[in-house]
């Protein structure tokens, strides 16, 4: 049996069309399955689920403790991990479901990732402004991204090994979740509870798997915001200090004292640049200025999640 499983918490209107996306997928799986969804808010929620779906409430922690309880409450012996934001079609959906039987049966102690990308509609906004030229430019609009493994997939294998993980939407099943203890309950956002979970997995030789050609959608479309982008890397640089505290020294950030006053700077001034990138320079021919604005930017709220205290 599929225990699928969704923390979620606020985003309501992006979490609706996950949900609504996952309904009619699931019109056309014609396997055993529950679907559970784990509310991460101290609000309720407001949107109608379908009869068939589980809600369970996990108000205290982050995304890492709702992904937790959600297993818990699991009947399934195989779970699958879906982010609020990921639209997963009936096609995806059921090969995943498919090729992770399959691999299972080669190899035990496995995990396997979807490929995932932003959803169409949403390429014609990224081109208007200079924020989502930015995000097209590093990559931000697709697992292959240089923002995200900076690598490109063969895409002539249906499975691939890899050494990569991402959370928002894999299989795995439920005696390995149970052996590695999931998720670190320590970490109080989403960010490096991800990197953290991938350790596990290395330590105890569970080997990840990715499918180069099947897709899953990130619907970013509230992130395109510049503003709401760069408190979101706050929040991970915030993760990635404690997975450090946690003995995670590859992650470990250092700088120099000229670069730490420059930062600072930025931050003090981070709403008139923010508001500068928005409404100046919007032609393409300026992108070279707004994009070093928006390094600048995004590495000053690394630099100050990541101190964060």
């Amino acid at each position: 049996m599929l225990s699928i499983i969704i923390p979620t918490k606020q985003r309501e209107n992006i979490f609706y069309e996950t949900v609504i996306a996952l309904d009619q997928a699931l019109q056309f799986f014609n396997y055993d399955y529950e679907v559970i969804i784990v509310n991460n808010d101290d609000k309720s929620l407001s949107i109608a689920l379908p009869s068939d779906f589980k809600l369970i409430n996990c108000n205290t922690g982050g995304v890492a403790a709702a992904r937790n309880m959600g297993a818990k409450y699991a009947n399934g012996n195989i779970l699958l991990f879906l982010d609020n934001d990921i639209l997963i079609s009936s096609e995806s959906l059921k090969k995943g479901y498919e090729y992770f039987i399959n691999l299972s049966k080669l190899n035990d102690k496995m995990v396997l990732n979807f490929n995932w990308v932003y959803p169409q509609n949403i390429y014609d906004k990224l081109t208007q402004k200079p924020f989502g030229r930015y995000i097209l430019y590093y990559g931000f609009d697709k697992y292959e991204g240089k923002a995200w493994t900076d690598t490109t997939f063969d895409k002539n294998n249906e499975y691939i090994k890899t050494h990569m993980f991402i959370s928002c939407a894999f299989f795995i099943k439920q005696s390995i979740f149970s052996q590695i203890e999931g998720y670190n309950e320590n970490f109080k956002f989403a960010g490096y509870e991800d990197n953290d979970f991938k350790e596990k997995l290395i330590k105890n030789n569970i080997e990840i798997y990715l499918l180069p050609n099947i897709y899953v959608y990130h619907n970013e479309k509230d992130y395109l915001d510049l503003k709401k982008f760069l408190e979101r890397k706050y929040r991970s640089a915030y993760t990635r200090k404690q997975a450090v505290d946690l003995g995670d020294d590859d992650l470990l950030l250092q700088h120099s004292i000229f670069k730490k006053f420059f930062l600072t700077i930025i931050w003090s001034l981070r709403n008139f640049f923010i508001s500068f990138v928005n409404n100046f320079f919007k032609s393409k021919k300026f992108d070279f200025i707004t994009f070093k604005i928006i390094d600048a930017l995004l590495a000053a709220y690394i630099y100050k999640g990541y101190n964060s205290k």
